[in-house]
């Protein structure tokens, strides 16, 4: 059984000195930076269309003083949305590069190559143990979350 100071995070003591990491809540991060790389790497971005449907039941009205401007909405989240999406591929695939080559492996073929992967069919197909796959996976997602400046602190 490991110890209290050897089951923290070897990547983030080294990058965070003195500073407490939530490992659950980054590895979360990383993992929608993974996903929205993945959809982009495999879809491009998806238009937004607007919808000007009319609607046939009384709308009250509002006195909020906001006007709707749904082409113009659609106008900015399709120009905005798409560099936002090709931003964060090109920095995830960069940080994957960046990575060891059996870290490299595991995130491409677990989060990148298809939806259906599990780990257990990553390990196998790798010929890893499943101790081994999760010791460098675990490492893999530290690397990425310190790369791309997702952890996220601890409150105290």
């Amino acid at each position: 059984m490991e110890t209290k100071d050897k089951a923290k995070n070897e990547v983030f003591q080294i990058a965070f000195p003195g500073m407490e990491i939530d490992e659950y809540a980054t590895f979360l991060r990383v993992e929608g930076a993974l996903e929205k790389a993945a959809i982009y790497k495999r879809l491009g971005f998806v238009r937004k269309e607007i919808k000007n449907t009319a609607t046939y039941e009384y709308q009250p009205s509002q006195r909020t003083n906001v006007i709707s401007k749904p082409a113009e909405t659609a106008a900015i989240a399709n120009v905005d949305g798409s560099d936002r999406l090709k931003k964060t591929h090109d920095q995830v695939m960069k940080a994957i590069d960046r990575l060891r080559n059996a870290h490299q492996r595991i995130i491409t073929t677990r989060y990148l190559e298809s939806d259906d992967v599990l780990d257990v069919n990553v390990w196998l197909e790798l010929n890893l143990a499943e101790r081994t796959y999760y010791r460098l996976k675990r490492e893999a997602m530290s690397e990425l979350a310190y790369a791309l400046g997702l952890e996220v602190k601890k409150e105290v």
